[in-house]
């Protein structure tokens, strides 16, 4: 390689759960990423997908709808009270 070449460094960055903040290996099969569109009132999709990752450690204590619910009202997707 010359000193005139661009040197190319490629860096990983995994994911991680968006809920517990921690990082997702590789050998954790029973993790999610689910993209959720939002709509405006008249169902037309104005703007990017919100990609929301669950590990497989909240998804087997159950909780994961629970996650789901709280980091879509943070990202105002749904209403706090959705009755």
């Amino acid at each position: 390689m010359t000193l005139n070449e661009e040197k190319i460094e490629l860096s990983y960055n995994p994911r991680k759960c968006s809920f517990s903040n921690q990082i997702l290996t590789s050998k954790d099969h029973s993790s999610i990423q689910i993209s959720i569109q939002p709509l405006n009132l008249s169902g037309v999709a104005p703007g990017k997908n919100k990609t929301f990752a669950i590990n497989g450690k909240i998804r087997r204590k159950g909780i994961s709808d629970l996650a789901l619910n709280l980091l879509t009202e943070e990202q105002d997707l749904i209403q706090k009270n959705f009755n």
